[in-house]
């Protein structure tokens, strides 16, 4: 039945010793098309209830993934995990700044904003101004205060200051309850009410925000027009029970400054953490899960990276919600050659999945654009860690550059193994360095990139005749997606070639 087939089973392809990457095979359209593509969707889940609408994941990489990617990412329906290379000027570690980035994400997108952006009467309005640049909202500054009698989050409500309130020529030194909007002008919800309810008070008193408080008047929430507006202008984004942006934050296997880290950033309102090692099949890594398991057992956990059925099987004993799947497969990464231990792509990806029965994989490394996307999702993959595709955005850190010798725009963009990114030894890498710093080409945002990769993870789904990753899957495992292996010749006649 084999041979009368056209290409060849996963099973077949991926034969024990031997190294597949994405570009060794393609897959064949054997299958007739009868769906539409309205009945098509990428979801898929993580665990602990965190469910993408795409299934990407930006990588906890310091040229890659700040407040700003994790944001835009949870837009587009993916999530974003926060690195840990955040230092103080002395070079020594800023786990602050990791736990504030979380509260920045978590703070962009609410349906009832639990603790607001207060501010007392008595505040001057300079003050009052410096604060909301303090906590920003994405790239903007909160330019509106509820004012309550003691200025804490949930003290009683004396009235609202917003941006249209004052001048910040004519009014700066003046206090704040001469210039807000007072108590008894003050349109307020009364608790317990539905966002829905609350929503429509919005609209209907043509107002752009609503203090929602307790009988007793000590504020609850808040609930802004501008949020209305992103769940209509972003359909697809990544959020928490309370309507909030989700988040992950990367962690250590130092016990010494990785339990200060789980603690500040879970309580700044993460989602979950990644155990960020490049060798996750460890006793640190166990000694580390057991830890966050025990301590925080209503958090995502995503162990990694592993590349193996044997690594899988213990993580998964191990409890891990899922793991990074991929050793030395990056594009920057050049742990292979320097301790001489990795797997290629592909084959890490399928060979591990086939061990991981209650564990969610996720392809990390050797994905190069957006066909390597449909295939490891193909062979396995729930989702995929992106940090060369999703570098050189406008999100991701760093200036865009011109590069002298090409006169392309480009941004910086480096391994969390090089020895730039090893900056006082904190990532353990300084004395044999496993990653490389190069440069990648200005992509533009997020919010047109992100778009055009889900519409060419769609398409090859259609040609293929799958509604969702489920059904690909399937379709892999019982022989039903055929698969074809490919030469160097191959390779370079799929690629742009003899042209001028």
């Amino acid at each position: 039945m084999e041979n009368s087939k056209s290409g060849i089973s996963a099973e077949k392809l991926f034969k024990e010793g031997l190294g597949i990457t994405y570009d060794d095979f393609t897959i064949l359209d054997t299958i007739f098309t009868d769906i539409d593509r309205e009945e098509m969707n990428l979801e898929t889940t993580l665990g602990k209830d965190v469910v993408l609408k795409t299934p990407i994941i930006a990588s906890p990489m310091d040229t890659v993934t700040n407040d700003e990617m994790c944001i835009a990412i949870a837009l587009q329906g993916g999530i974003g995990c926060i690195h840990y290379n955040f230092k103080n000027p002395d070079g020594s570690l800023d786990i602050d700044k990791q736990a504030e980035i979380v509260k920045q994400v978590k703070r962009f997108e609410n349906g009832f904003i639990e603790n607001p952006v207060t501010v007392s009467p008595e505040h001057k309005i300079y003050e009052t101004i410096k604060i909301g640049e303090e906590h920003k909202v994405g790239k903007s500054a909160i330019d509106t205060f509820p004012v309550t009698e003691n200025g804490e989050p949930h003290g009683k409500v004396v009235g609202i200051l917003r941006k249209q309130d004052y001048s910040r020529t004519k009014h700066t030194n003046l206090m704040v309850k001469e210039r807000m909007i007072p108590l008894e002008k003050l349109i307020m919800a009364e608790w317990p009410i539905t966002l829905d309810e609350a929503n429509d008070m919005l609209w209907g008193n043509h107002i752009l925000s609503l203090p929602v408080v307790e009988k007793n008047g000590s504020l609850k929430y808040l609930v802004t027009r501008s949020d209305l507006d992103k769940n209509e202008e972003y359909p697809l984004s990544t959020k928490d029970e309370k309507k909030r942006l989700r988040v992950l934050f990367a962690v250590e296997t130092r016990p010494e400054i990785a339990y200060e880290r789980l603690e500040k950033c879970f309580n700044a309102g993460a989602d979950g953490c990644i155990i960020d090692t490049s060798q996750g099949y460890t006793m640190y890594e166990r000694d580390m899960a057991e830890y966050i398991k025990k301590k925080y057992s209503d958090k995502l956990i995503i162990g990694g990276n592993i590349s193996t059925k044997e690594a899988c099987k213990t993580l998964e004993k191990l409890g891990f919600d899922a793991y990074r799947c991929g050793q030395g497969s990056g594009s920057i990464c050049t742990t292979a050659g320097a301790i001489g231990i990795s797997r290629a792509g592909a084959s890490a990806v399928y060979q591990s999945t086939k061990q991981a029965k209650n564990m969610k994989t996720i392809a990390d490394g050797g994905i190069k654009q957006v066909g390597d996307i449909v295939k490891a999702l193909a062979i396995g993959a729930d989702a995929v860690m992106l940090g060369n595709m999703l570098a050189g955005t406008s999100e991701s850190p760093g200036d865009m550059i011109i590069d002298p010798q090409s006169g392309l725009p480009v941004k910086i963009y480096r391994g969390m193994g090089s020895k730039e990114a090893n900056t006082g030894g904190i990532r353990g890498y300084s004395k044999l360095p496993q990653g490389i710093s190069g440069q990648v080409r200005y992509k533009g945002s997020i919010h047109e990139w992100v778009p055009l990769i889900r519409d060419g993870i769609m398409s090859g789904f259609h040609v293929l005749n799958c509604k969702n990753i489920e059904d690909i899957q399937q379709k892999m495992y019982s022989g039903e997606i055929r698969f074809e292996k490919r030469t160097n010749s191959s390779v370079t006649e799929s690629n742009p070639h003899n042209i001028v």
